[in-house]
């Protein structure tokens, strides 16, 4: 995880934690550092302002959902079993117990560990750049 430092320390400046608090790899943004969806945007932001890495909203989603047709991967507004199952394989290292049965497609980023935000950044960071 080349980013991790980095993403760990845009984690504490978004909540003003100090470096003596703890950013671990597992844990959850919103479950465990207690994030609010205002925090992800800032987050966010701080990530493509400092890093050079933008993520834009559906992210997840497009990665989790990989070359799955849409219809197969969320109907209504939640994700279908296979839809969950690839989020929580895409997901692997969030703990399966916080995934309900029924996954509305904007709750993704509740789901997010601190690491699976560094292996993003870094697999976003390694694409070429659109010219």
């Amino acid at each position: 995880m080349k980013n991790f430092d980095a993403v760990a320390g845009l984690v504490r400046e978004t909540l003003s934690l100090g470096t003596d608090i703890d950013v671990r790899p597992e844990q959850l943004l919103f479950y465990d550092l207690e994030f609010t969806s205002l925090d992800l945007l800032d987050l966010l932001f701080r990530v493509e302002e400092q890093i050079g890495v933008a993520i834009p909203d559906g992210t997840i989603y497009r990665h989790a959902r990989g070359d799955v047709p849409d219809e197969q991967f969320a109907e209504k507004g939640y994700l279908t079993a296979l839809g969950r199952e690839r989020l929580m394989t895409l997901l692997a290292d969030s703990p399966p117990t916080i995934f309900p049965d029924k996954i509305h497609v904007q709750a993704l980023p509740r789901y997010i560990t601190v690491g699976a935000l560094v292996r993003l950044v870094d697999h976003l960071q390694a694409q070429p750049k659109a010219s």
